[in-house]
């Protein structure tokens, strides 16, 4: 077995890198509808339902409510928000900086149709809590059959 020393610039997660950034471009379509700040998919959201409801979670630290819109087309939800900068953010000298600010849209594909006039939206300790409920199912019509 061959060993390798590795040098200062030899990066072992560059293939992966690469493979991810091949696999993002290819998926575009798919994942339109997250915008990424500081290099992850933000807001990050988790999504479950019950009989009666669908639940979004978007976690949305230092976002005012003030400066997110929420609005529920068919089965998508968007969510819109502005996370701002820093006071005087332009004066720091980073050493490290992976938060990140600006404008950002996430675009959730929902499993059921909700019923858009009773969403409820809250916001606390940095997660927003978005509760859809479900469209009542229909009852099934019976259809005579002539003959």
């Amino acid at each position: 077995m061959a060993i390798f020393r590795w040098g200062m610039h030899f990066d072992p997660l560059a293939h992966l890198r690469q493979i991810q950034r091949e696999l993002d471009r290819v998926s575009w379509p798919w994942t339109a509808g997250a915008r990424r700040i500081g290099g992850g998919t933000y807001p990050p959201v988790n999504v479950y339902e019950s009989d009666a409801e669908v639940v979004v979670q978007c976690e949305v630290a230092g976002v005012e409510p003030s400066d997110l819109d929420v609005s529920i087309t068919g089965e998508t939800l968007t969510v819109k928000g502005i996370k701002k900068p820093l006071p005087r953010e332009e004066e720091l000298n980073f050493i490290r900086r992976e938060r990140g600010s600006g404008e950002f849209t996430r675009t959730v594909v929902l499993p059921n149709e909700v019923d858009a006039e009773k969403v409820e939206a809250n916001l606390r300790d940095g997660v927003m809590t978005i509760r859809l409920p479900k469209k009542a199912a229909g009852k099934p019509t019976r259809v005579e059959i002539k003959g």
